[in-house]
Order: structure tokens, then sequence, then C-alpha cells
């Protein structure tokens, strides 16, 4: 699972890497640690260029239980189509969370961060809720699919990053192409990653 995430890049810097409508400047960005339950940027489609939403990150869930405070917050890629919470957002309300990096926990509770070697931007695959009509906050959740080499070293999941040349072809939801979708749901290769114990800071502070 991916239970937490960090982001640490500015505005332009999402901007950039993101084809990002410039008028969406006054849209929350978090500073560091992202946990369920808060509230983060997401990548939406919108014509030519993208917008930048906030929206709380877990679904809640739909069945009746008294205990609704666990969130949905990661869904697995090789269900997507056969889970009715999932289905028909993976159908039209897919999503890429920008992030610098993410962590996981190895059996013994110890954290790992891990990030690009470039220390560029991510594009996390989501999936968002439109909770208008409900006048609730959008949510979204992570995909996470089987993990590269290197993440494997710690856990037996990690969330699918869409490469920057694919996320158009998944931000798209005019158009629905399982094959082609499906297709993104490849472990990102790992020589272009890097993974250090702890938090992201202890990396920032060793460089």
């Amino acid at each position: 699972m991916c239970g937490r995430y960090v982001l640490v890049s500015n505005f332009n810097q999402i901007v950039e890497e993101f084809n990002l409508v410039e008028s969406d400047a006054n849209a929350f960005l978090p500073h560091g640690d992202v946990r369920p339950g808060q509230k983060s940027a997401c990548v939406i489609a919108a014509g030519e260029q993208n917008r930048l939403l906030n929206m709380l990150w877990g679904f809640s869930p739909s069945w009746p239980k008294k205990d609704t405070a666990k969130l949905i917050i990661n869904a697995r890629a090789e269900t997507l189509s056969e889970k009715a919470t999932f289905k028909d957002s993976f159908r039209h309300r897919r999503c890429l969370i920008p992030a610098n990096g993410f962590y996981e926990w190895s059996k013994e509770k110890n954290q790992f961060y891990f990030s690009l070697k470039d220390r560029g931007l991510l594009g996390l695959a989501g999936l968002y809720e439109d909770n208008s009509e409900q006048k609730k906050d959008n949510a979204f959740v992570i995909i996470t699919t089987s993990p590269n080499k290197l993440v494997e070293q710690i856990h037996n999941r990690m969330p699918v990053i869409i490469p920057a040349e694919k996320q158009s072809l998944w931000l798209d939801n005019v158009k629905f192409e399982k094959a082609e979708l499906t297709s993104l749901f490849e472990p990102y290769p790992d020589h272009e990653m890097e993974m250090h114990q702890g938090h992201y800071r202890l990396q920032q502070a060793k460089r």
C-alpha cells in the first residue's frame, strides 16, 4: 500500500511538470508529508491544459458500518474494473497526484523513503470521486501495483507512477481504452529511483 507521500515542490514547478493552467495558483499545496484524510493537490485534464484541484485523500466506505473512520486510500491496479468502489472512477475520473516521493515500511516497522534519483516530480496514478452533489469535498485514492526490485526489498506493493510521456493518456477521461490504460500499471523502472531509510529530510541533509 501507499500510506504516506511527500510533496515539497512549489506551484511553478508543478505548473511546468504537469502543463497546468496558471490561474490555479491559489490551490492549496501541502509542504512535506501528506497523510490519509488530508487535502492535497490533484491534477485533472482540462482541454489542452490541466487543472490543479484540492481533494481529500481517501474514499469514505459506501457500506453501512458503525466504524466509518477507516478511509479507503489505495486501489489495487489488478482489480479496478471489478470493484464497484473503483470501476466507474477508473472509466471516467482518472487523475494524477503530484509527489516528490513516498514512504513504505518494512516488517520491522522501519521507514523508507523512495524518490527519483534526479529528485524530480512523480505523477502518481489516482482515481477521484465527485462529491459535489453531496456538498462534500471531492476525494482521491492512489493506485498501487506490484513493486519493482528496489521497493520489493521493503514492501510487496508500490504506487503506480505514470511516466511524463504517458500522462496525457492517463488523464484523458473522454475516452476509455482499457488495454492502453492497464499497460501503464507496470512497476516504475527501479534504476531511475533511489531509497533511503528514514524521513525525506534525512535524505536532503545528506546531499
